[in-house]
């Protein structure tokens, strides 16, 4: 008998997705059944395997980059470095991987879209954040970018339930003071970069009073 592929293939893409075949999946339960029961101690066997899944389902591996952070129950427990580890298996334990060497970054006063950089990427500005008053009350358009690292990957875990989004509230607020304390000609011009200055420092001590466990590498 010849097949005509192609026709068959047409086919099965006109008739769509098909629900499961669910007769025949219970069929195939029956049978595995039937299986464990003429094995003997099969049902022990099977618990056993089940169990030691379970067990292995510990085993996780921390980067060099990376801090392992262990939680019992929910709270935290203890701290891992680099290499191999086990934890009891969830849910009595869990762990979180942060990348502590990894410089983040955040943005305030735009959002990137898409694309690589320096090959046609594409932004959006987002005034609310952007805008800003001066101290001789003219209005100048601000955007800027934080770059920070995790210091104490408990702190930046535990302390704050959203550390990246208090760290860009901060960063505006922190700009707002900073600018609201010059004039638009030194913030339009040669002043950019005491203005970048005073605002990574006043961003930090914030950062320092919320014990947020975050280092204020650059703003720029």
């Amino acid at each position: 008998m010849n097949w005509d592929w192609d026709k068959l293939q047409e086919q099965k893409r006109r008739q769509g997705p098909q629900p499961p075949d669910f007769g025949r999946l219970g069929d195939d339960f029956k049978r595995l059944v039937d299986i464990k029961n003429r094995l003997p101690g099969g049902p022990k066997i099977i618990a056993l395997a089940v169990a030691l899944l379970w067990l292995a389902s510990g085993i996780y591996i921390v980067e060099p980059d990376e801090t392992g952070v262990v939680q019992r129950f929910g709270a935290y427990a203890y701290t891992t470095g680099p290499g191999p580890h086990y934890h009891l298996p969830y849910p009595i334990e869990t762990v979180q991987t942060p990348k502590v060497s990894q410089v983040r970054r955040i943005e305030v006063g735009f959002r990137t879209l898409g694309g690589r950089e320096g090959q046609g990427q594409q932004y959006r500005d987002v005034p609310e954040e952007s805008l800003m008053l001066t101290g001789d009350e003219n209005i100048v358009d601000v955007q800027f970018i934080v770059q920070y690292q995790i210091n104490d990957p408990v702190k930046y875990l535990f302390r704050l339930d959203r550390p990246d989004e208090t760290l860009k509230s901060a960063a505006e607020a922190a700009m707002r003071e900073v600018i609201g304390n010059d004039k638009i000609d030194s913030a339009l011009t040669d002043g950019k970069v005491n203005i970048q200055a005073a605002t990574m420092t006043l961003l930090q001590q914030m950062m320092d009073r919320y014990d947020s466990g975050i280092d204020v590498v650059a703003v720029q």
